[in-house]
């Protein structure tokens, strides 16, 4: 099935030229990337995120693209994304469509909003998929042929990923997406901070309508573009292990009671020997995670960039660095370390590291999409989300008034 992708492309006011630009040839269980068929004016590539950047040829001023993402740019840098298999625009298509649903963990009040939620879903013609455990505890509570136990084969099908709880439940969701880029999160607020969940609970069935609506008329999603980490852990040249991480990589001494002696390169020079706890490899959207409570600085999300501060340094000659995600980070342990480290991906998942390890840090080409309630950025609005959630003032505030009742 040959689906053509056309759109206006829109980059810094100015819009390009509305072109074809290419044919998803993809039969159901083929992943292949799109194919390309035709030159696109240089002007147009600006509007469009390349995968492959080595494979541009220039040849008078235009371009043959072997494989890239197809994206609409409004004010928002990476809004409107055209990127669901084919599999999932088929259901769309028929109406129907698969979310993915994951709630806070021992929360019992989560079982009973995602009960209403999976039964709105049902009314707007949506298969539902959990994962086993959270599958037992809602088919307990509801009954329907559309409720299904989520598996790996079943993964290229999903169209939506539904969270409610905190950026917590965000991060234990994409532990099943490792291997690909996880289709866009739309999260409910049910945790203690939750930066990245945009709605609110109280308003979830005119969200769950509204978005829906617009994926079916529109065949995207309206969101924020979030990039994540990279990290292949080596062993004489074996990768050990990889994960994609959206907040951050921790290098720590665990229960350890010797401190680690941490090397960093930057593209193989290095940066410095860090000694102490260890230390944290940050993405803007986890700069307010841990980062943040080990001092480093809190960063916007349309920074792109990766940031590395030290947790409970034994010198202070290393303070937090902000580096461009162009940079490859690498880390070793130094020979005058006592014991072994470990490396704890999003607290997800850890891992043990040793003086015969490398570490290898970059930016992941598999990105999040935080689905949005409206196309362009309100910097305001981040201000006064951040002022709320980290309770700037409040403190002195709060003095203010007891004094003035006394």
């Amino acid at each position: 099935m040959n689906t053509v992708i056309s759109e206006n492309y829109e980059d810094e006011g100015e819009i390009c030229e509305k072109n074809p630009i290419a044919s998803r040839l993809q039969s159901h269980n083929d992943n292949s990337s799109l194919i390309f068929q035709k030159e696109i004016p240089l002007r147009s590539i600006k509007s469009c995120s390349p995968q492959q950047h080595d494979k541009f040829d220039f040849q008078n001023e235009r371009c043959k693209i072997p494989s890239y993402e197809c994206l609409r740019l409004d004010k928002r840098k990476t809004t409107s994304v055209f990127r669901q298999t084919q599999e999932s625009v088929s259901y769309s298509l028929k109406g129907e469509m698969n979310s993915l649903i994951y709630y806070k963990l021992f929360d019992d009040e989560c079982k009973y909003i995602v009960k209403e939620i999976a039964e709105n879903l049902m009314e707007l013609n949506c298969n539902i998929y959990l994962e086993q455990k959270q599958f037992d505890e809602i088919a307990e509570i509801t009954h329907s042929n559309r409720l299904y136990v989520l598996n790996q084969e079943q993964i290229p099908s999903i169209s939506l990923i539904i969270v409610v709880g905190g950026d917590g439940t965000v991060l234990y969701a994409l532990r099943q997406f490792q291997s690909h880029e996880p289709p866009p999160i739309l999260a409910f607020q049910k945790g203690t901070l939750g930066f990245m969940c945009v709605f609110e609970l109280k308003d979830k069935y005119q969200v769950l309508s509204k978005q829906i609506e617009h994926f079916r008329t529109a065949g995207q999603f309206i969101v924020e573009r979030k990039l994540r980490l990279k990290g292949c852990l080596k062993e004489r040249e074996e990768q050990k292990f990889e994960y994609h991480v959206l907040n951050e990589f921790v290098i720590t001494r665990g229960a350890n009671p010797h401190c680690l002696y941490i090397e960093i390169y930057i593209n193989n020079v290095l940066l410095t020997v860090a000694s102490g706890d260890g230390i944290i490899v940050s993405t803007p959207t986890g700069s307010t995670a841990y980062f943040l409570s080990a001092g480093g600085p809190i960063i916007q999300n349309e920074v792109s960039s990766i940031s590395i501060a030290p947790i409970c340094p034994l010198s202070l000659s290393f303070r937090p660095i902000v580096l461009p995600t162009c940079l490859n980070i690498t880390i070793k342990l130094a020979n005058q370390c006592r014991a072994n480290g470990f490396i704890c991906a999003d607290g997800q998942t850890t891992v043990e590291f040793n003086k015969d390890m490398v570490f290898e840090i970059s930016q992941s080409e598999k990105f999040v999409s935080i689905i949005q309630d409206k196309s362009d950025i309100d910097y305001n609005e981040w201000v006064l989300n951040l002022r709320k959630k980290l309770g700037w003032n409040k403190v002195f505030t709060d003095q203010r008034k007891q004094k003035s009742n006394l």
